[in-house]
């Protein structure tokens, strides 16, 4: 008998304690979040502490501790200013480039220089390493970008998709 009431009033508990955890779990969708909280107290902002800051000189040791010997204390050299030539800059002319486009490259497996693919104002060259059209001359052919020289002036163009 003692055993029956102590069963009845676990199973009283363990069914309060899921009804419990089951309210906490549904409650927030039954119950709706237009709930406004006001305050009777008006909070003051916090005040912000400035610390000063601990400012010391450190003093150089004139003895190095490792190797026991002693160093002296080295001026410093002040040499004098003297008046400079102000030259001016040179004024450099602006180059008109031609528009260059580089396409890409074409290397055969008989000849072991690469031929690129050069649109010059809208005129398609074959250029290899070296050669000249008109007053553009090839510098470097490589497979992503072309070097080319116009007027003592060197660039790197892209390869174009």
């Amino acid at each position: 008998m003692q055993k029956k009431k102590i069963n009845t009033i676990l199973i009283i508990a363990v069914a309060l304690i899921w009804a419990v955890v089951l309210f906490k779990f549904i409650s927030p969708y039954f119950t709706s979040a237009d709930t406004v909280i006001t305050a009777d107290v008006l909070v003051k902002p916090a005040k912000a502490f400035m610390h000063k800051k601990d400012t010391f000189n450190l003093s150089i040791p004139k003895r190095d501790p490792f190797l026991g010997k002693s160093t002296g204390v080295k001026k410093k050299v002040v040499a004098s200013s003297k008046p400079r030539k102000v030259s001016r800059p040179k004024v450099s002319q602006i180059k008109n480039w031609p528009r260059i486009e580089y396409l890409g490259f074409v290397k055969s497996s008989k000849s072991t220089s690469r031929l690129g693919l050069l649109r010059i104002n809208g005129v398609l060259k074959r250029v290899r390493n070296g050669s000249q059209v008109g007053d553009v001359s090839v510098k470097i052919i490589n497979e992503n970008y072309i070097s080319v020289v116009f007027q003592r002036e060197v660039k790197d163009f892209d390869k174009i998709n």
